[in-house]
Parts: C-alpha cells; structure tokens; sequence
C-alpha cells in the first residue's frame, strides 16, 4: 500500500510539474479556458491528495506514540522481573523493548519522509491555487478584450456603411436645389398670376342694378356721428 501511494503521489506531483510548466497561449481564450479546466482538475486531485498526506502523518504520530508507550511498559515490566530475579523473563522482555527500538526509529524516519511528502503536496496546491488565480485573471482580460473588439468591429462596420451614405451626397449641392426649388417656384407665381389676372373680381352690372348696390352698401355703412 505504501508503494502504491508513494508510485501515486510521484505521479501526481509531476503531472502538476508539467501541467504548471505547460507553454500556453496568452492570447488564445479558448486555450485560456481548457488550461483553466486542466488547472482546475489538477487542483482537485491535489486538495484530495494534500488530505490524505497529513492523515496519514497525523496516523503515524498517533502510531509512534502508543508504540513509545508500549516500549516504556515493557522496560518497566523487565526492570520489575529483574527485580524479582526472574532474568530469563526480563530478558525476554528486554528483546521485546530492543525490537520495538528498532521498529520505532524506523518509523520515525517514515514519519519524516511522509511529513516531507505532505509538506511537498501543500506546496504543490498552494502553486496550482496561485497560477489558477493568475490565469482566471487573465482570461477575464481576454474575454473583455474580445468582447470589446466585436463590438468596435460591428461600429467599424456600421461607421463605413454611414460614411458610404454621407459620401453618397457629396455631390449634391444644397444651394443649387435651392436655387431650382425657387426658380420653379417664381415661375409658378408667374403663372398663378397670370391665371388670376383673366378673371374678374366683380360681377358684371347694369346701371341701375350698380346704382342699387351702391345705396345698399351706403346704408349698411355704420354713421359716425358728428361732434359740436
């Protein structure tokens, strides 16, 4: 088991080696958002990693402990015999002390070979974390650089298709459609005039017919009355 683990964790580190030394494109954003999902995998294997690495430091601490704890009890029991004078029982027990010895120091040394790997997995999920940071960072820069180019590119269009337009009237002349626009306006009057001058304003009358208008018109005159 402890192989396996050892095999995996050497795999695992050197797969994150890899994956944080990967040349990437800086100004691809689709390469941007797989490197980030390759990132983000990786960081998840290694925060379950890092979990498993300080457990099992933690369980070899505990380990060590109760060992040294037995080997205290079984010095003391062989103190005790000798005590007693039964050296044949104190030195069975003294070899049990001198094997557990032996078997501790080998474990402690395990302890701080597996105290190193934890340590070296923390580094490595502590150096994922920063260069996710860093490339999430980067990849909203990107997005906001892209968005802002299509829009600048749709303005560029529709600005060309306007200045099309506006150059389309370059060679109209306001003031000469003016000009036509009063000139066929004079010779309309003229011709309105023209028209009207041909007919008359007033109805033809005899002369007793106007002389009877005449008194008509007198008598719907208003009076103004003459002052002393």
């Amino acid at each position: 088991m402890g192989s396996f683990m050892h095999k995996l964790r050497t795999a695992t580190l050197g797969t994150v080696n890899d994956l944080l030394d990967k040349a990437i494109d800086l100004n691809s954003p689709s390469f941007m958002r797989q490197y980030v999902r390759d990132l983000e995998d990786a960081l998840d294997q290694m925060t379950n990693q890092a979990a498993i690495q300080a457990g099992q430091v933690r369980t070899l601490s505990r380990e060590l402990d109760s060992m040294q704890h037995t080997i205290d009890a079984k010095t003391k029991d062989a103190q005790n015999s000798l005590a007693k004078g039964n050296s044949d029982l104190a030195r069975i027990q003294a070899t049990e002390v001198v094997r557990l010895t032996k078997e501790l120091e080998s474990r402690t040394n395990g302890l701080g070979a597996q105290k190193q790997s934890s340590a070296n997995t923390d580094k490595a999920v502590a150096l994922l974390n920063e260069k996710h940071s860093q490339m999430i960072t980067r990849l909203h820069e990107l997005e906001r650089l892209d968005r802002d180019s299509k829009m600048k590119e749709q303005s560029a269009t529709a600005a060309a298709g306007f200045g099309k337009l506006i150059a389309g009237g370059a060679d109209m002349s306001v003031d000469d459609i003016e000009s036509k626009m009063r000139a066929r306006n004079d010779v309309a009057s003229e011709k309105f005039d023209r028209a009207m001058s041909g007919i008359q304003t007033t109805p033809e009358q005899d002369s007793e017919t106007s002389a009877q208008v005449d008194d008509l018109l007198a008598s719907l005159t208003p009076k103004v009355e003459k002052t002393a």
